[in-house]
């Protein structure tokens, strides 16, 4: 039974139409697995929410930052409007345990992944879009994410860790070689857990952190060893 009453709770949206809320959380894993239309799966409402987030979003730095300009609105919506923006609020709003997913892909620890979070909220919008229309999809948008859209704005948000970290190694007046190697694997073929350790110099280690992938592991090591490099490093 698709229990929906606590979401809309914390989304602040009651739905009229029950069954567009319950399409925003099927994935295609499940319409495959039980012999569904390609239609019958969050793709399409994934689409619309997708505009209707970009617009929303791009509107409302329109408004905030008067004097910017395309480069700067373009560049500071990006960072709103991206996977892991949105896997973020999909975790705070619990979307993991509402999804519909196929076997495999619930077992391989769909629930938790980044891409599927993100493409759940997109189509949770959208269905809120075609339920009650825009201006209460704006709200829900912009209640959900405005510390993202602070965040963004006061240059907090970094999307690529591993890149930042090596940008600051050699902005320093005495540049520091950086290097990251995995150090364990561990999990099955389907669920593999890596982690990863970053060192300066091939002497100081940084951080040690792990992830689903190793560019995952790798983004949350760069991510803890930015504060240690700065500690070490000045």
């Amino acid at each position: 039974m698709f229990d929906s009453s606590e979401f809309e709770k914390n989304l602040g949206c009651t739905f009229k139409n029950k069954a567009l809320l319950k399409l925003a959380f099927t994935h295609t894993t499940y319409v495959f697995e039980h012999k569904l239309g390609h239609y019958d799966s969050n793709q399409r409402l994934e689409f619309i929410g997708d505009a209707v987030i970009d617009l929303i979003i791009g509107r409302k730095l329109y408004e905030l930052k008067p004097q910017a300009d395309e480069g700067y609105l373009s560049k500071t919506r990006s960072l709103v409007v991206c996977e892991k923006s949105f896997a973020a609020v999909a975790r705070t709003l619990k979307m993991g345990d509402m999804l519909l997913l196929g076997k495999g892909e619930d077992m391989s620890g769909g629930r938790d992944k980044d891409s599927t979070l993100a493409d759940a909220f997109e189509s949770v919008i959208a269905a809120v879009y075609f339920d009650q229309g825009f201006a209460k999809a704006e709200e829900v948008v912009l209640r959900i994410l405005d510390s993202t859209i602070r965040d963004a704005i006061d240059g907090k948000i970094i999307l690529d860790y591993k890149s930042k970290l090596l940008e600051i190694a050699q902005t320093k007046n005495k540049q520091h070689t950086i290097t990251f190697h995995v150090v364990n694997e561990t999990g099955p073929a389907h669920a593999r857990e890596f982690e990863v350790e970053v060192m300066a110099d091939g002497e100081i280690s940084l951080a040690i952190a792990k992830g689903k992938s190793k560019k995952d592991a790798e983004q949350n090591c760069a991510r803890e060893a930015i504060q240690k490099y700065h500690e070490v490093f000045g």
